[in-house]
């Protein structure tokens, strides 16, 4: 599918939810257009996340009885706990917030590309 289709489709799904939106006989306000804007690109974006064994190498280190994983491949990304297990734990978790992360901002750029395509970059 090329951009030009995406952008035809997002904005026809768009013109959708104003136009019943408008049935309402409420005006809407322009943080509302942007909320639609955000929804429908989340419904029409099928980005998904798999869970697959990824081996990276880590570094424990303990200081003052504390032990801290990180790993070189996500900056600031760390675990601290009081156990090597735990640590380790708590860096998977830092690791899968911080993909999470970069799916979000993914959508909001191509947001932010569908509208400066659409109304032209001085719209924002």
């Amino acid at each position: 599918m090329n951009k030009d289709s995406e952008d035809l489709d997002f904005l026809q799904e768009l013109a959708k939810k104003i136009s019943k939106r408008s049935k309402q006989a409420s005006p809407i306000s322009i943080e509302e257009v942007f909320d639609l804007f955000s929804d429908t690109l989340n419904n029409m974006t099928h980005f998904r996340s798999i869970e697959v064994p990824i081996f990276v190498p880590f570094i424990i280190e303990k200081e003052d009885g504390i032990f801290t994983a990180r790993c070189r491949s996500y900056c600031n990304c760390r675990g601290m706990g009081y156990t090597e297990e735990e640590a380790i734990e708590k860096l998977k978790k830092d690791i899968d917030l911080y993909n999470k992360s970069l799916i979000e901002t993914e959508k909001r750029m191509r947001l932010e590309n569908i509208v400066n395509r659409t109304f032209g970059k001085d719209f924002l």
